[in-house]
């Protein structure tokens, strides 16, 4: 059996043919998850003035703000003039890739300048937010952890 195509049949199977790729791409796209970077990114955004300040007071001590880990916890050294009963702030492990994975906990820093977490808890990248205040001056930055 010899079956004749013309230009009609073509242009049908064609049009057929996209059509269907058009319908596998939306199925594929809303099955997707989709998640902010920041849920509530406006009214960060209007707060944006205050964070650049907040980091420009850390500016001379950021070098000296130091993270590491261990085993079992994660370390955050701060130098001596952040006094340990005068600190009272925010640490915020933000994971890049999903939400889910993010840790908030109050900074206290213990008789050394040190704040330590629990490591069970984080695995992969993360970006330590530090928020925090001393005597009223507010202080703000980042560091970045990766743990595997």
């Amino acid at each position: 059996m010899n079956i004749k195509w013309n230009w009609g049949t073509k242009l049908v199977i064609a049009m057929a043919a996209f059509m269907l790729m058009i319908l596998t791409f939306v199925a594929f796209m809303v099955r997707q998850e989709v998640s902010l970077v920041e849920k509530d990114y406006y009214p960060k955004g209007q707060a944006y003035q205050e964070m650049i300040e907040k980091t420009q007071n850390t500016i001379p001590y950021a070098s000296e703000i130091v993270v590491s880990y261990d085993v079992n916890f994660v370390y955050v050294t701060f130098p001596s003039f952040f006094r340990p009963g005068a600190v009272k702030g925010e640490v915020h492990f933000y994971h890049r890739v999903s939400d889910v994975n993010d840790f908030f906990s109050d900074l206290i820093l213990d008789e050394n300048g040190v704040f330590s977490y629990p490591v069970q808890r984080l695995r992969g990248r993360y970006i330590i937010k530090l928020d925090w205040e001393q005597d009223g001056i507010e202080y703000y930055t980042e560091k970045n952890l990766s743990i595997e």
